[in-house]
């Protein structure tokens, strides 16, 4: 009951909300230790159950950005931030929906941490819904601010939102072989860069 009453609040609908936008083969929770696939998705490995975050989207694996003319791994980062967040941690989602592959798309908590709003407040990725999905008003309005602040993402002006990119061959082989995980976001840089159009307003 807690956690419900956790999920209402952060993301303030109103009780109920979400049981009602909950179609009968989406479980109300899902819990436990989770193996990170990409930045924005899980893997519950005793149920073999894969996990998006809802309303949030990062860079993909091989995408690179650039900051203050220094390149770092936006994709390796968000997937790191994800693995560092749930490493040895039981992760606790309320899923709403499934997507087009009939994956949950859930809320998903690390104690009381709401790891999407988290990873938008510090840059890691972008408030972001595909068409159809649910949306969370509350994430771009914590984007804005990091955005404002130039955090992370925003603190590169090359680097393409992920609904936006196409990896080439060799990026993508590249991604495959892997690169440093331990990385660190670059330092917080101003930026007047305005957030790119999308169609994450349920369009």
């Amino acid at each position: 009951m807690r956690f419900a009453f956790s999920v209402v609040l952060i993301l303030g609908l109103p009780v109920g909300a979400l049981a009602q936008s909950r179609s009968p083969d989406v479980p109300r929770q899902i819990y436990g230790k989770v193996q990170v696939i990409d930045g924005t998705t899980l893997e519950f490995k005793d149920r073999r159950q894969i996990v998006r975050l809802a309303g949030y989207e990062a860079p993909r694996v091989e995408q690179m950005a650039t900051s203050d003319g220094i390149e770092w791994p936006a994709g390796q980062v968000a997937k790191s931030w994800m693995i560092l967040r749930t490493l040895k941690r039981d992760v606790n989602c309320a899923p709403i929906a499934r997507d087009v592959n009939k994956n949950l798309i859930a809320h998903c908590f690390v104690g009381e941490t709401n790891l999407a709003a988290t990873a938008v407040a510090e840059g890691i990725g972008y408030a972001f819904n595909y068409r159809n999905e649910p949306q969370v008003p509350a994430y771009f309005d914590i984007e804005r601010k990091a955005r404002g602040l130039g955090y992370g993402v925003w603190s590169s002006k090359d680097l393409l939102p992920p609904w936006l990119y196409v990896a080439s061959p060799a990026e993508e082989k590249k991604a495959d072989e892997g690169l440093d995980p331990g990385l660190p976001l670059p330092p917080p840089v101003i930026t007047d860069t305005p957030h790119p159009p999308t169609t994450s307003q349920g369009g």
